[in-house]
């Protein structure tokens, strides 16, 4: 059984089920253009903020990788200049 990592929490799904029970009884088309208007807007500040997360997160990835190789390249080179030379 695999996890989906984008499954959406139940409060989620139940704001969804709400949004959609007000938007098919609605008769208003102004109303519905207005609700039609939020949700892009909200839809686009969801797409920055994931995107300036992702941002963050490879940053941070990357600083690790980066922390890493150096301890890397810090233990070769002491590691090569103890170790005695065999001819």
């Amino acid at each position: 059984m695999s996890i989906d990592p984008v499954e959406r929490p139940l409060e989620h799904s139940f704001e969804a089920e709400k949004l959609t029970r007000l938007i098919n009884e609605c008769r208003d088309l102004e109303q519905l253009r207005e609700m039609a208007l939020a949700l892009v807007q909200q839809v686009a500040q969801q797409k920055a903020a994931s995107a300036w997360m992702a941002s963050r997160a490879t940053e941070s990835e990357n600083a690790k990788l980066e922390l890493l190789a150096e301890v890397i390249r810090r233990r070769a080179a002491s590691g090569s200049d103890s170790t005695p030379q065999k001819d």
